[in-house]
């Protein structure tokens, strides 16, 4: 009986925590670049359960299996959802959409970081960065435009052209194992030092005047969080039934009339 509360329990907390994932989802679906996250369950390892009673053949104790008992479910890990979010014109100069693998690479104050949010913009030194003043990072270096450019032309494989002439290349990475890629915040993915590698030029095409929105689907997302109260919901009904029983065990079994 005590292992049906805990198997409750841990559906209530594996629903909570799937609860704010969902949240998270939903509050991030008009963010440029976002991949939406995965609760990712599992469940207890489950034990034989055995009866134990005497044989009769000289009090000796025999275990009968009965079955298996779990003890509920848990939250493995949170996960990413890597697809392709849907891309929308902007005719921004520096706004940038990859379709297909891949992502741009920045830098940051703790070394190299990824990101599939192309929404940059150009500093008065010339040099390319995130709104959060990332530098952009060509195959040369930090992308930096001259101060006297009159036009940049980003091309479908990523060449930089200033003025009509190549200037430089954006440098795209991809990873062949995607549960490697981690979240490291404000739309930044961290890949494994050895794990990244160049996209190939035929995986890929950048999209300059385009911006890749959230891959989340409201309407999906919502399902699932209804779904998800529905399971709660259940739990709490079954540890209300349990305690019912419990109590009657307690207070109405044994007693004398």
């Amino acid at each position: 009986m005590v292992h049906s509360l805990y198997a409750a329990t841990s559906g209530m907390v594996a629903e909570l925590i799937g609860h704010d994932v969902i949240a998270g989802n939903l509050a991030n679906v008009d963010t440029p670049g976002y991949k939406r996250d995965i609760a990712i369950t599992g469940s207890f390892q489950q034990e034989m359960v055995r009866s134990i009673a005497r044989s009769g053949r000289g009090g000796q104790v025999e275990a009968a299996p009965v079955g298996v008992l779990g003890y509920g479910s848990y939250v493995h890990s949170i996960g990413s959802d890597h697809s392709q979010g849907p891309l929308i014109e902007t005719q921004g100069t520096l706004d940038l959409g990859i379709e297909g693998e891949g992502y741009f690479v920045v830098r940051s104050p703790s070394g190299d970081l990824l990101t599939r949010s192309g929404a940059f913009k150009l500093q008065p030194s010339g040099m390319v960065t995130t709104m959060s003043g990332m530098p952009l990072l060509g195959m040369s270096g930090p992308v930096t435009i001259p101060p006297d450019a009159a036009k940049i032309e980003i091309l479908k494989d990523g060449a930089v052209f200033v003025d009509g002439a190549a200037y430089d290349r954006l440098r795209i990475v991809s990873c062949d194992n995607p549960s490697l890629v981690r979240k490291a915040g404000d739309g930044l993915f961290r890949i494994p030092e050895g794990s990244a590698r160049q996209a190939a030029s035929d995986s890929f095409v950048v999209r300059q005047g385009f911006l890749e929105m959230s891959n989340v689907n409201s309407i999906s997302e919502m399902v699932r969080m209804i779904a998800g109260m529905r399971t709660y919901e259940a739990c709490q009904k079954m540890i209300w039934a349990i305690d019912q029983t419990l109590d009657k065990t307690v207070n109405d079994v044994g007693r004398v009339v």
